[in-house]
């Protein structure tokens, strides 16, 4: 339809009018009527919906004139599928139907016709109601037009204000056809120079143009197969320097689904990438050095362990003596957080099934882990902060040394090697257990006791160190820790939160 604005208002020139009955006289009749509403009038007549429907792809109507009751599809599910289709959705329908026909009517507009036109058909009320309809029809394109033009000058100024981000239109051999102020800013090129040259003369990877598998031409490939593509490239500016970039590239079609051509956004992207290398860099050097400070700080923790070891040689049994080797074995319990650690990338993390496995064995003579750690709950991938894992590491400590003082006599074993473990409890007289909690995990230390033994009311036993410094431990892990009596059987537990952990 062309239309035309007046003082006296719109004017219809060239509308297109279809017409939908399966009687070809009335199609004759209606086409009559409707070639007198104006000039240039365009009209076609079809003897069922599935025609029409077809021609619609073809060609969009401005009015369109049915009937209801016909073959292969009701006037309502012509209707229907008019509405379903971007072009047609607004396109006036005017029904046919009989003054009684109320629930025709109802169908009808249920399904979104816009009037209706009573059988026998009046040719100056017909003439009327399309006349009317194709007013309409022109106001919604004049509307629709003016919308468009407002949107496009909006998105120009938009684009044009934009100067971080080069925003290139292409045509669908990948010529540029518009260019912003952002692109001139970043590839250096102003509109005149650039404008009809192909996209891969930016792209220092393309020499080879078109055909080129790589860079823009590769993007442009993509795009047209999948909608977008996204990725980072290296650009080219005019003045030869290059720089890395953000790029997407996505394809544009018209309604009939042909590549109309591409949008192409680019942003510089070197500085990040600059601090992205930087920040890199600083985390390697970060790593070594504490791989470092771990190595010197347990090669030293060794050192203190090892004179501690020989100032007791020669000592009489006693308390100092074995205060002596009960300060050497909580050394050597903290040497153990830096043996296991997860590796290069958590060198501030500690793996805490293989810590326990490695207290048990270091602080308990003859402790076997294949049959005295019992696990309820899987913790092969638990983890806890280093800083946490020295505090837990005493407390178990301690927990340990309370089993080696309190043990039966008959499990009671002297340690062997360089650096003893004092006073040591066979494997077969301590047994701990890994158990799931509601909100976390505990740990359970049972062992065997003299009946003649005291309780061990307090964990850690004589050269302990103290109610005070146990209790700020505990605290400090918002753990719990408690003892159980059962005859000649003693159960230290200990509830650790869950916030304490990272769960793998």
């Amino acid at each position: 339809m062309r239309v035309s604005l007046s003082e006296t208002g719109v004017s219809i020139l060239g509308a297109e009018v279809f017409i939908i009955d399966d009687r070809s006289v009335n199609r004759k009749i209606l086409t009559k009527f409707a070639s007198s509403v104006g000039d240039d009038i365009t009209v076609s007549a079809f003897p069922n919906p599935v025609d029409a429907l077809e021609a619609c792809a073809r060609t969009v109507p401005d009015l369109v004139i049915t009937d209801f009751k016909m073959p292969l599809m009701d006037g309502a599910g012509f209707i229907r599928n008019l509405r379903g289709r971007p072009a047609t959705a607004d396109v006036p329908v005017i029904v046919v139907t009989a003054y009684e026909d109320h629930e025709i009517r109802r169908e009808a507009l249920e399904a979104g016709a816009t009037d209706f036109i009573l059988s026998p058909v009046d040719p100056w009320e017909f003439q009327t109601r399309a006349r009317n309809l194709l007013r309409l029809r022109a106001q919604q394109l004049v509307i629709h037009r003016q919308t468009v033009r407002e949107s496009e000058e909006r998105f120009r100024l938009l684009v044009e204000g934009v100067r971080d981000y080069a925003i290139v239109m292409l045509d669908p051999a990948g010529r540029v056809t518009s260019w912003n102020t952002g692109a001139e800013r970043l590839l250096g090129y102003s509109e005149q120079e650039i404008l009809g040259q192909p996209a891969w003369r930016l792209d220092p990877a393309d020499g080879a143009g078109a055909g080129s598998s790589s860079g823009v031409a590769a993007m442009l490939n993509a795009a047209a197969l999948d909608g977008s593509v996204h990725g980072e490239h290296i650009r080219v500016r005019k003045d030869g320097s290059r720089f890395h970039a953000d790029i997407l590239v996505t394809s544009m079609r018209d309604e009939a689904g042909r590549l109309a051509g591409f949008s192409m956004v680019t942003h510089d992207i070197t500085t990040r990438r600059d601090m992205e290398n930087a920040l890199r860099d600083a985390l390697a050097e970060s790593q070594v050095l504490l791989r470092e400070l771990h190595h010197r700080v347990r090669n030293n923790l060794q050192v203190i362990s090892t004179v501690l070891y020989l100032q007791t040689i020669g000592m009489p049994e006693g308390e100092l003596r074995h205060g002596f080797r009960r300060t050497q074995q909580r050394i050597d319990g903290l040497g153990l957080l830096f043996r296991n650690l997860l590796g290069p990338s958590r060198i501030t993390s500690v793996q805490f099934d293989s810590y326990l496995v490695d207290l048990c064995t270091t602080l308990v003579g003859g402790f076997d882990a294949s049959r005295h750690l019992r696990r309820a709950v899987d913790v092969g991938t638990l983890s806890l902060e280093l800083d946490m894992a020295g505090p837990l590491g005493l407390v178990i400590g301690e927990i340990l040394f309370t089993a080696s003082d309190f043990r039966a006599p008959a499990a009671a074993t002297a340690s062997s090697g360089n650096a003893p473990a004092g006073n040591g409890l066979a494997g077969n007289g301590l047994d701990v257990s890994i158990l799931p909690d509601g909100v976390g995990i505990v740990l359970r230390f049972a062992f065997a006791r003299p009946p003649a033994a005291p309780s061990p009311f307090q964990i850690g036993g004589h050269s302990a160190l103290g109610t005070t410094v146990m209790s700020a431990l505990v605290n400090q892990l918002d753990a719990g820790l408690s003892v159980q009596e059962e005859g000649d059987r003693v159960a230290i537990t200990l509830a650790l939160p869950r916030t304490l952990f990272e769960f793998g």
